[in-house]
C-alpha cells in the first residue's frame, strides 16, 4: 500500500504537533512548578516577617505575579497607600506599597499589641509610620532573598534593602526608571483577619539578566509563544565547537600506520595565508589567517561570518592535497617488529602462524 506526499506530509506535521504539544505540555507543568515554589517563598517570607511581631498574626492569602512598564506601576498608586523606595545593588530602585488597612494593622500592632477590627479613617501615611515600617520591610527584603537563595529568581530579588519614604507618588515617575518591572502582589490577612489589603513589592528586570516569570491567567497562546521565546535563548546562549583548519592531506593508510615521531608532513606554503572555520559536521562558516595575541596561536578574522572569500579575493582553501612525507627514519611496515602496539603484534604473530589456504601450499 503506497502513501502519496500529501497523506505523508500530512502525517509528518501531525506527529510535529504532537511533539511540541507535548513539550509545551511540559514547560507549562514545569512552569506552575517554578510559581508554586516562588510563591511558597513569599508566604514564608511575610509569615516570618510577620510573627517577629507580636500582635501582627500576618498570613498570605493570596499572591498574583505579573509584569509592566513605569507607567502600569505608577497606576497602582492610590491615594492613601503607604509608599517606599527600595534600594537595590548598583543603580537599581524598586518600590514597596501597601494598602492602608495593612499600614494601619503594621502600625497598630506595634502600638497596641493587636490590630483593631474596626474601620480606618482615611489619612495620609507619615514619616512615623515609615519609621515603624522600614525594619519591617528590612526583615521581609532578607527573608525573601534568603528563601530564594536557590531559586532562578535569585538574581530578582537579592541585594534589595529599605530606601526612603515617599509621601507623594507624583515624583516616582522621575525616581524610577523606564523599563519592565516585576510586580509581587501579596493579598494579606492580619490579625486573625481583623484587617485585609495588599502589599505590593516591585522590582526592576535583573542587571544583565532576563527573567521570566510565570504569570497570572496567560492564555494558552500567550505560553506558547514564551515557551518558544524561553527556548530560542536557550539555544542561543549554547555553545559551539567551531575548529580551525590549516590544511588537510590525503595518505594511504600504509603511509599513515608507517608514520613515527621525528616524520614530517610538509604543508603547501598557501596554507599559512588562508585557513577555514568549520563547524563540527565540517562544514564551512569563515575564513581568516593563523596569527599571536598574547603569546598565543590565534586566528584573525578577514571575512564577515557566513563570506568565505575576503577583501583580497582570497577564499577557502582547497583541501584534501596528496601529502608531501619526510621520513625521519627509513619507512617501515605498519606494525613491524619493535612495534609499541602489543594488539597489533599479536595479530602479526597470529597471522604467521594460521594455515595456508593456498592451492600451492603442499
Amino acid at each position: 500500500m503506497k502513501m502519496d506526499q500529501t497523506e505523508a506530509k500530512a502525517m509528518g506535521d501531525t506527529v510535529r504537533g504532537n511533539a511540541l504539544e507535548k513539550m509545551a505540555t511540559r514547560h507549562r507543568a514545569a512552569q506552575a512548578q517554578e510559581r508554586a515554589v516562588f510563591e511558597s517563598a513569599l508566604r514564608v517570607a511575610f509569615g516570618r516577617m510577620s510573627a517577629d511581631c507580636p500582635g501582627l498574626e500576618g498570613i498570605v492569602r493570596g499572591v498574583s505575579i505579573s509584569t509592566g512598564a513605569l507607567a502600569e506601576v505608577l497606576d497602582l498608586a492610590e491615594s492613601g497607600m503607604f509608599l517606599a523606595l527600595l534600594e537595590g545593588q548598583g543603580d537599581r530602585m524598586g518600590l514597596l506599597m501597601a494598602a492602608p488597612a495593612v499600614l494601619a494593622g503594621m502600625v497598630e500592632a506595634q502600638t497596641t499589641g493587636r490590630v483593631d477590627p474596626s474601620e480606618i479613617a482615611p489619612r495620609i501615611p507619615t514619616r512615623t509610620d515609615a519609621a515603624l515600617l522600614a525594619p519591617m520591610i528590612d526583615s521581609f527584603l532578607r527573608l525573601l532573598e534568603t528563601r530564594c537563595a536557590q531559586l532562578p529568581q535569585s538574581a530578582l530579588v537579592s541585594g534589595y534593602g529599605y530606601g526612603s519614604f515617599i509621601d507623594n507618588p507624583r515624583p516616582l515617575g522621575l525616581m524610577l526608571e523606564e523599563g519592565q518591572f516585576h510586580i509581587l502582589r501579596l493579598h494579606v490577612a492580619l490579625g486573625y483577619g481583623a484587617k485585609e489589603g495588599d502589599w505590593f513589592v516591585i522590582l526592576p528586570e535583573p542587571e544583565n539578566k532576563s527573567l521570566s516569570l510565570p504569570q497570572d491567567n496567560l492564555p494558552d497562546s500567550e505560553l506558547e509563544s514564551d515557551w518558544q521565546e524561553r527556548l530560542q535563548v536557550a539555544i542561543n546562549e549554547s555553545g559551539v565547537v567551531l575548529d580551525s583548519v590549516l590544511c588537510r592531506v590525503q595518505l594511504t593508510l600504509t603511509d599513515a600506520l608507517r608514520l613515527r615521531v621525528g616524520d614530517m608532513l610538509r604543508l603547501p606554503d598557501t596554507a599559512l595565508e588562508t585557513l577555514t572555520l568549520e563547524s563540527i559536521s565540517h562544514t564551512a562558516l569563515g575564513i581568516g589567517r593563523l596569527g599571536q595575541a598574547r603569546g598565543q596561536r590565534a586566528v584573525r578574522l578577514t571575512a564577515d561570518p557566513g563570506e568565505l572569500t575576503d577583501a583580497t579575493g582570497a577564499s577557502v582553501p582547497q583541501f584534501a592535497l596528496p601529502a608531501a612525507i619526510t621520513w625521519g627514519q627509513p619507512p617501515q611496515p605498519p606494525f613491524a617488529p619493535g612495534s609499541s602496539d602489543p594488539q597489533a603484534l599479536a595479530e602479526i604473530g597470529a597471522t604467521q602462524q594460521a594455515p595456508s589456504d593456498s592451492p600451492d601450499a603442499g
